[in-house]
């Protein structure tokens, strides 16, 4: 276990061994998940694609997709990605 303090923003720094033995990169995301009163840390699961061309545009090219993104878009590959 290793104890980490919370800036001024709320925000935690992982310590560089941690970042290290996970080979994380400057910027990367991660999913944050409450669980009782634990907090997971994990990298997010590969989203595929499959056959939906709207969803393969954003993932190849996010700054080229004309694709305009909306909170029901997101919420129906969210229940998709979970399902």
């Amino acid at each position: 276990m290793t104890l980490v303090k919370l800036d001024q923003k709320m925000r935690i720094r992982l310590p560089k061994k941690v970042s290290q033995r996970l080979r994380l990169r400057t910027r990367e995301s991660l999913d944050v998940k409450i669980v009782d009163s634990r907090i997971l840390i994990t990298r997010p699961k590969k989203i595929d694609s499959g056959n939906d061309p709207v969803l393969r545009d954003m993932i190849e090219r996010p700054m080229h997709s004309k694709i305009k993104v909306t909170r029901e878009l997101l919420e129906k590959w969210e229940e998709e990605l979970y399902a």
